[in-house]
């Protein structure tokens, strides 16, 4: 559950955020003369899907080279739909055009003996592998872990999967909705009186490929110690663990089940998303007595700050059906604009329920580069999301929209000394 920080709970009524500096000042001591904190570290990715090309993508993002190897067909996500325009194609596909931008990208064939040994020579020249087949394949093919740090005793080689390079079942295919199951998230994600549901993104995917950075992150620093590399296991099913609150702790020391609540929460109310004049939703949140009574002074009922049934936080979780119907039947009389503005000016906190069009649309993600453009050579200008955190002296950013197929055959085969007619041949033969 997320609290009001101490400053939101300080702030006098009646005075709305002020910016705590702009977007200038945050950046003036930026540096233009590389890419973002990861500048020199090399990538080298056997990725496909979600996971594997998340954790390559937060590594580009930072700054870092990163290679991304796919079969001569493609990665198999550049099927997937939505496609921009409309149009299925290869080159279409906005989930693939998302989680692979900033990147270079090279086809090879690992399940051939002569991919194999061009993927070692590319190994060879890199810092880092990232790797999201299912445990065992890289291994097979002579491109696994050992197989790699017997050539370059410092690599660090990243391998995502559903369940892990070990335990009893790291054998299994995993995906995201497999790992939401397994995980808790989805028995505590709908309706109370609704069935277990798959939340709206890929989580697993999402956070099983950012602590696959993380972790690659963090052996670079003990790399840069003690001269060792090392192998980083990140799975789906562990990084929604990871991610799970207090879900482990309360089931196995205080008898106590996480349920499904909806938009709210247990034990807090007002804490939910409620209809608004306009036909559109808002989040309210008046859960600590210092916004509760706020909302009540917005929503004209005095009264309810003394209310034995909702007058202290313990009281409003009991109550919390009454405590929705209240702030329900105020939050209709309003459209969300207004009711955000009461927000500011008062004391409790509300937000729109914004969809991905109006979220692309918003000034505040745009100004902070969180929702961000880049050109494609064959759709123009695209917009989607940006880098999460920013860095006030080495900013990350998209620089550079998702390759296309074999876009960077050229360059990167051509740091092994390989030319035009080599290259022509190894297409000929199906090896790129």
């Amino acid at each position: 559950m997320t609290t009001p920080s101490a400053s939101d709970a300080d702030r006098p009524a009646g005075r709305g955020p002020t910016q705590a500096t702009d977007r200038a000042a945050f950046y003036r001591q930026a540096r233009t003369d590389q890419p973002g904190p990861l500048a020199g570290i090399r990538v080298l990715e056997a990725t496909n899907y979600g996971a594997g090309p998340f954790c390559g993508m937060v590594l580009a993002d930072f700054g870092a080279e990163s290679i991304k190897v796919e079969a001569p067909a493609g990665d198999p996500i550049r099927l997937l739909s939505p496609f921009v325009g409309g149009t299925p194609g290869v080159e279409n596909s906005t989930w693939y055009l998302s989680i692979n931008r900033n990147k270079k990208g090279i086809t090879l064939d690992l399940r051939r003996p002569e991919g194999q040994a061009l993927f070692r020579r590319l190994a060879a020249q890199v810092d880092i592998v990232v790797e999201n087949y299912t445990p065992g394949v890289m291994a097979g093919w002579g491109l696994g872990y050992a197989d790699l740090a017997a050539l370059k005793p410092d690599l660090i080689y990243v391998s995502v999967s559903g369940f892990g390079q070990f335990g009893p079942l790291s054998a299994r295919k995993g995906f995201d909705p497999v790992a939401q199951a397994m995980s808790g998230l989805m028995s505590v994600t709908g309706e109370p009186d609704g069935r277990p549901l798959r939340a709206g993104f890929a989580f697993a995917d999402d956070l099983s490929g950012w602590l696959g950075a993380m972790g690659a992150m963090a052996a670079l620093w003990h790399r840069s110690a003690t001269g060792e590399g090392q192998h980083v296991d990140s799975s789906l099913v562990d990084s929604l663990l990871y991610a799970g609150d207090m879900g482990v702790m309360a089931a196995a020391n205080a008898n106590h089940i996480a349920q499904r609540h909806g938009a709210g929460a247990q034990g807090a109310a007002p804490l939910n998303s409620y209809r608004a004049r306009d036909g559109h939703h808002v989040f309210i949140h008046g859960v600590f007595d210092k916004a509760w009574a706020a909302l009540c002074d917005v929503m004209q009922r005095p009264d309810l700050i003394t209310d034995p049934r909702t007058a202290s936080l313990a009281a409003r979780a009991k109550n919390k059906a009454l405590v929705d119907e209240l702030v329900a039947a105020y939050a209709v009389r309003y459209t969300v604009e207004e009711i955000v503005a009461a927000a500011e000016h008062s004391g409790f906190i509300a937000a729109p329920v914004l969809d991905f069009g109006q979220v692309a649309r918003e000034p505040h993600f745009l100004d902070r580069g969180s929702v961000a453009q880049v050109e494609h050579p064959l759709h123009g200008r695209l917009t989607l999301q940006g880098v999460s955190p920013k860095f006030s002296r080495t900013p990350a950013g998209v620089r550079s929209a998702a390759p296309t197929l074999g876009q960077h055959n050229a360059q990167i085969y051509g740091r092994l000394g390989l030319d035009a007619n080599a290259l022509h041949a190894l297409k000929a033969e199906g090896i790129i």
